[in-house]
């Protein structure tokens, strides 16, 4: 079975815990792709509404890599988030989305009463789930 190496734990981290920006990204793909110059000023002459229509064909843009990345990266997250038991759920909601997302691992196992190296083995298996869904490793 296929290991993962450090470099991909924290890559694989970052995007779990960017998860909460991620819509956002979405919609700054889209608008960054539509802008022209003459929007600049478009805030003097009022809001300037799209039509259902428009926003649709904005949001099938196929040549939109960003969209598409930041599309596919927050569904793969929201499924791997579906399959974690509901312990480790819990740990990703407070710990890696919560309030206390700034704490490292090693407070983490602290606080949710376990040692070090198996907070370390809940991190890798909230992990390895996410790289399931990514096609990193074989499900």
């Amino acid at each position: 079975m296929s290991e993962l190496t450090k470099t991909k734990l924290a890559d694989l981290e970052e995007d779990f815990r960017s998860y909460k920006k991620i819509p956002s990204k979405i919609a700054e793909a889209l608008v960054a792709r539509e802008w022209k110059p003459d929007d600049a000023n478009s805030w003097i002459k009022g809001s300037q509404t799209h039509t259902e229509k428009a926003l649709t064909d904005l949001i099938k843009r196929e040549d939109n890599k960003s969209y598409l990345y930041y599309s596919k990266l927050y569904a793969d997250i929201t499924n791997a988030y579906e399959l974690l038991s509901d312990e480790l759920k819990e740990i990703v909601d407070k710990y890696m989305w919560g309030d206390s997302d700034y704490l490292g691992w090693t407070e983490i196992a602290e606080q949710v009463h376990c040692s070090t190296g198996s907070v370390y083995r809940k991190r890798y298996k909230i992990l390895e789930t996410l790289a399931k869904q990514r096609g990193i490793l074989p499900e």
